[in-house]
């Protein structure tokens, strides 16, 4: 294989990591709206699917990421590859949703804590309970 081969091979997988992270972004983002939408609709179903999905997804995002960051180390001018700025804007635009949902997410952790707590203490209450025997086909006494 010639020096020109082997640089232009290692070119395509470098912008292929690129692109798949792009690729794997986009994703989380459009994921994000689905989340968003189920949140305002207080959609407890699809919230715990979406979120299963995400972390999924997240951890290949992850996984990834290193390889990116590996990547932008060894080759510093790929950092102002236009696929790169694309990418930093989708990462910040994800931030900014999440920094904009936590508020909502938070508080409804709080409700569904809150209704979790009484759901266990009404447990431990009926738990305690125990009514009386019932007083019904017992012989009637003739002996008054």
């Amino acid at each position: 294989m010639r020096p020109t081969d082997r640089l232009w091979r290692r070119c395509n997988m470098d912008y292929a990591c690129i692109e798949q992270s792009l690729v794997r972004y986009r994703q989380l983002a459009d994921m994000g709206g689905d989340i968003e939408r189920a949140l305002q609709a207080r959609d407890a179903g699809a919230l715990t699917s979406l979120c299963r999905d995400m972390n999924t997804l997240q951890e290949e995002v992850k996984a990834n990421d290193a390889a990116l960051l590996d990547l932008l180390q060894r080759q510093q001018d790929l950092r102002e590859h236009e696929q790169m700025h694309e990418l930093v804007t989708l990462m910040r635009h994800i931030q900014e949703r999440n920094q904009r949902l936590m508020p909502q997410i938070r508080s409804i952790m709080a409700v569904q804590r809150n209704e979790l707590q009484k759901l266990r203490q009404g447990t431990k209450v009926l738990q305690g309970y125990r009514p009386a025997p019932s007083q019904t086909g017992r012989r009637i006494s003739s002996a008054n």
